[in-house]
């Protein structure tokens, strides 16, 4: 009777824990989805600006800090956290409240979050974001579910998204290869720097 018993014990126990997994209740992925992005250190995967990824350090890289300007000391992070731009002293980017040290990931934080519900009825924005294209008439590009405000920012940001795609991709071989194509840096594993997403010679 004592062996029954704990063998039902031990079938609940492990029902409990395969059953979540299986019916795909993982909260970590859940928040992602959620939120859009993030990383999920359970299943090791994330999602950043429309790219999925395997890496928690280019997530890492990538994912911004939330700012309080009130507590700034450097003036030009001051003045860029007001219009979104690059603290040229700090080499810190600033978007929506958050600073990025990664210039892939400001570049893209700058545009607005628009859903296929928030696109107004202009059938060319419509489908300018099915396509990561612009639309002339109402001056508006998309790229990864973001709208940016003229074709200069929209053509910045597309080619930002081609290089998360590509570390993306990378980190798969080479993690600081990946993390010093989203932040112009260098892998020192590898023992080569990046420049706009590519190689650069020493």
């Amino acid at each position: 009777m004592l062996r029954a018993t704990l063998s039902l014990v031990v079938i609940v126990a492990v029902l409990g824990v395969t059953t979540p997994a299986l019916a795909g209740a993982c909260p970590g992925c859940a928040a992602i989805k959620a939120k859009g992005q993030g990383f999920c250190v359970a299943c090791d995967k994330g999602r950043m600006f429309g790219v999925d990824l395997t890496s928690k350090k280019l997530h890492d890289a990538l994912d911004g800090r939330k700012i309080d300007t009130a507590k700034m000391k450097c003036t030009g992070c001051k003045a860029a956290a007001n219009d979104d731009s690059v603290c040229s002293h700090c080499n810190v980017g600033m978007a929506g409240g958050m600073a990025y040290h990664s210039r892939v990931a400001h570049t893209l934080a700058k545009g607005k979050a628009m859903s296929a519900g928030k696109v107004s009825g202009c059938t060319s924005c419509k489908s300018a974001r099915k396509s990561h294209g612009f639309c002339t008439a109402c001056d508006v590009g998309f790229v990864a579910d973001r709208a940016f405000k003229g074709k200069k920012q929209h053509d910045a940001a597309a080619d930002a998204h081609k290089i998360l795609v590509k570390a993306a991709d990378k980190a798969q071989k080479c993690e600081p290869c990946a993390v010093a194509m989203v932040t112009d840096g260098k892998c020192k594993h590898c023992k080569v720097s990046f420049k706009d997403g590519r190689k650069v010679t020493q």
